[in-house]
C-alpha cells in the first residue's frame, strides 16, 4: 500500500510490520520516546511553529501552504526538517506549549524542528489518482 511513514526515513530502523507490532509494545516507552524526542530537538538548529488565526479548514490550508514554502525554501541549501506535532497533538499540551513560546492565547498548528542532517531514504506514495475524488 504506499502510505504512511517508512520507518528508515524517520531513523529507525527497517523491520517486518508483524514484529514491529510486537515490538511498539515491548521497546518503545513514553520516557524512552520523551528522550529521543528532547534529543532531536537539542540538535536541531531550529524550530519553527506555524499557528493559524482560526481553527477552521481554511485557515489550516493556510497554515499547510506556508509550511510548504518554508520547506521547499530549506531545501535548496540542503535543510531537513523534520514535523514535531507531539506538542501539538494533544489537547492538553497545546496551551501549555504555545504559553511556553509567548504565544498564549494562540491556538499552533504546526511545529518543524530543522538544521543540516544527513539524506534519509524516502517514504513511498501511491498515484495521485488513488487519492483525488
Amino acid at each position: 500500500m504506499r502510505e504512511g511513514l517508512f520507518s528508515v526515513s524517520s531513523g529507525n530502523a527497517a523491520i517486518p510490520t508483524w514484529l514491529g507490532d510486537i515490538a511498539v509494545g515491548w521497546f518503545f516507552t513514553a520516557k524512552g520516546e520523551n528522550d529521543k524526542f528532547a534529543r532531536q530537538v537539542r540538535n536541531s538548529a531550529g524550530i519553527a511553529v506555524l499557528d493559524g488565526e482560526v481553527a477552521d479548514k481554511a485557515h489550516w490550508v493556510v497554515v499547510v501552504r506556508a509550511y510548504e514554502r518554508f520547506a521547499l525554501q530549506a531545501t535548496a541549501p540542503s535543510i531537513r526538517n523534520a514535523f514535531m506535532n507531539q506538542p501539538v497533538e494533544v489537547p492538553a499540551v497545546r496551551s501549555p506549549f504555545a504559553a511556553a513560546l509567548g504565544l498564549a492565547g494562540q491556538r499552533p498548528d504546526l511545529g518543524v524542528r530543522f538544521g543540516r542532517g544527513p539524506t534519509l531514504p524516502r517514504s513511498l506514495r501511491g498515484p495521485v489518482e488513488s487519492v483525488m475524488v
